[in-house]
């Protein structure tokens, strides 16, 4: 077996690996193994030597590091020494334990020892260690010393390495690997290898290659396809608002022979649900139905958060009483998707007593359960019921997060007390709780939306230079600010260095031009900014071509605002909404009755029956 690595990217080392030597390369993790000794006897306790004899199974039951240790010690100094494969399970319920560095430790000290001989299983343990110590490098310097041994890496090993390189966002040097395994088959790929690899793609927001390797494996046939595998690519798909190319793929995979399980189901039912596809989700529920597949608590969690969002909190209730009655407890996931749609609607009471109901059925309430409600007690301009419940947190073993203070400044804001948000943040920085980005574009919005416009501009030339970095959030909150400040050619300023800055203005930004411009009259300058917005890839929707021919038909441009309403009505998708109907008929009324209008309101209304029917 011939395997040539980039040493640029995968640098391991050429070591042999002898009896009383440790891996150089490994780092010296601290760990006092003589703390666990009194006079160099180990106090041991009397269950050692069962363990020693008997199965994997029984070293699971090791719980606790300072007894892994203490059968350690016990397995170098007893006669006969048990086989490699006792030392392996015991470091395995090290790493089960979370203890990645204390593994690596203990098998240094094994190394140094030269007590056991250890095999292709004990270095693929410790290589999987170094992966969750986000130590790849390290990792492939293991698989350096299966080769300098003479052992044959194995499949285990490969799909720990590629594993580890995703998770440090090296997924072009994932690729790589992959591909070099697939290549010179260098091992026999299985089903957990390519699992990994199309959950790092996806995870990196390389979607579209991973369903080109679904595609690869499924001509080749190197090994077998799998509901997990489609499962991941479908949830990122539905994730990406790529619903419809997930339906796709879920008829692809059931026209395989491979079948959805609860998990394909709930991501696209999230999918649907995001925009509102609610026929589709009753479908895709009757075929659970059909299939004999149970919702879960995910499912119903993801169904109780969509329909709230909704504002149709009375079927949620509904529903949640049939989970219950089907024997899926509510967990804290479901109860805050609907505390969530009970604030949305200012009903706090009922919040608030969803709060005891689902602390009486013992699940415990999270900070997410409080951020809810405080958001929803300062969205109902009950800011002292907010900041009371901020007190309490502490007392029932939970810490505010930046989100919890971050609400309460948008409700200080939103309640006009401006002078409190300084004493505030301030507050939240004694507590340990450092603003984020967010936070700062609360603030700014606060200051924007109070008539204090020289204060967030101050604010976000400190951001410029202290730090947290301004994004385009940032900038359109203040673009929009200053023209409502009348400040217009700051406005026009600041936007024109976003590209100097590093930034691209989004859709919103350029709404936030647009609008800005067409209430200042400058209506030359937002019909340019409609092509420039086009140019750059972000195509306008009704609510920007509204705003432009609002503009024209207040400066009594009606045919260049008639020619806007035409264009519209061409572009594929788009028609002419309420809205326009509104501007247009405030225009006849305050003009007078024009033949063109009227023939174009007729036809708006005309399309809108065919539409429907």
């Amino acid at each position: 077996m011939r395997l040539v690595v980039r040493r640029s990217n995968l640098n391991w080392a050429n070591r042999a690996l002898s009896p009383g030597k440790t891996l150089s390369f490994l780092p010296k993790f601290p760990f006092n193994f003589s703390a666990f000794f009194h006079n160099g006897v180990a106090v041991m306790p009397n269950i050692h030597d069962s363990y020693l004899h008997h199965s994997k199974s029984r070293f699971k039951s090791i719980k606790k590091l300072d007894d892994a240790i203490l059968l350690y010690r016990h397995m170098v100094r007893v006669h006969p020494r048990p086989p490699i494969i006792q030392f392996n399970h015991l470091l395995n319920a090290v790493v089960k334990m979370g203890s990645y560095t204390d593994a690596v430790s203990l098998f240094q000290d094994i190394c140094a020892s030269g007590v056991f001989r250890i095999n292709q299983y004990t270095l693929g343990i410790v290589a999987n260690s170094l992966i969750h110590l986000h130590q790849v490098d390290l990792g492939f310097a293991v698989l350096g010393t299966h080769l300098k041994l003479g052992l044959v890496p194995n499949v285990i090993l490969f799909t720990t390495l590629l594993k580890g390189l995703f998770l440090q966002g090296r997924d072009r040097d994932g690729i790589w690997l992959f591909r070099k395994l697939l290549n010179e088959k260098l091992c026999e790929l299985t089903e957990v290898t390519l699992i990994v690899l199309v959950d790092g793609l996806c995870k990196a927001g390389r979607t579209g290659e991973a369903i080109k390797f679904l595609d690869l494996f499924d001509e080749k046939g190197n090994c077998k396809l799998n509901v997990y595998a489609y499962s991941t690519v479908i949830d990122s798909l539905c994730k990406g608002e790529m619903v419809d190319d997930a339906l796709v793929l879920l008829a692809k995979m059931m026209g395989k022979g491979i079948p959805p399980n609860v998990v394909t189901y709930s991501s696209l039912i999230h999918g649907l649900c995001t925009f509102s596809r609610w026929e589709e989700v009753k479908e895709l529920l009757k075929r659970m139905m059909d299939y004999g597949i149970p919702l879960n608590a995910h499912t119903y969690s993801i169904l109780v958060d969509g329909l709230c969002k909704e504002g149709w909190v009375s079927h949620v209730e509904k529903i949640i009483d049939t989970m219950i009655q089907k024997g899926v407890d509510p967990d804290v996931v479901t109860y805050n998707a609907l505390m969530d749609g009970y604030c949305i609607q200012g009903k706090m009471d009922s919040a608030l007593e969803l709060l005891k109901n689902m602390i009486h059925r013992g699940c415990n309430p999270d900070i997410r359960t409080y951020n809810t409600l405080i958001n929803g007690y300062c969205k109902s301009g009950c800011l002292d019921k907010a900041m009371e419940l901020l007190e309490t947190i502490p007392s029932i073993g939970l810490k505010p997060t930046v989100v919890t203070y971050s609400c309460i400044l948008e409700g200080l804001f939103q309640a006009g007390r401006c002078d409190d948000v300084e004493n505030f943040f301030n507050k939240m920085v004694e507590d340990r709780e450092h603003p984020n980005l967010v936070t700062y574009n609360i603030i700014l919005d606060g200051f924007c939306k109070n008539n204090r416009v020289p204060q967030a501009l101050s604010l976000l030339r400190m951001m410029e230079a202290k730090g947290p970095i301004p994004d385009i959030v940032s900038y359109s909150t203040l673009i929009n600010g200053l023209f409502n400040d009348g400040k217009s050619c700051s406005a026009i300023e600041l936007f024109n260095s976003l590209c100097s800055k590093g930034l691209r203005p989004d859709m919103k930004s350029y709404k936030t031009m647009i609008r800005g411009l067409c209430l200042e009259g400058l209506l030359e300058d937002a019909k340019n900014m409609l092509k420039e917005m086009e140019k750059n890839g972000i195509f306008p929707d009704s609510w920007v071509y509204n705003e432009l021919i609002y503009g024209l038909m207040k400066k009594n441009k009606q045919c260049d605002a008639i020619l806007l309403v035409e264009e519209m009505s061409r572009r594929l998708g788009f028609s002419p909404d309420n809205r326009t109907c509104e501007i247009l008929l405030k225009s006849i009324v305050k003009q007078g009755p024009d033949s063109t209008l009227l023939h174009m309101l007729l036809n708006i209304k005309e399309n809108d029956e065919k539409s429907i029917s």
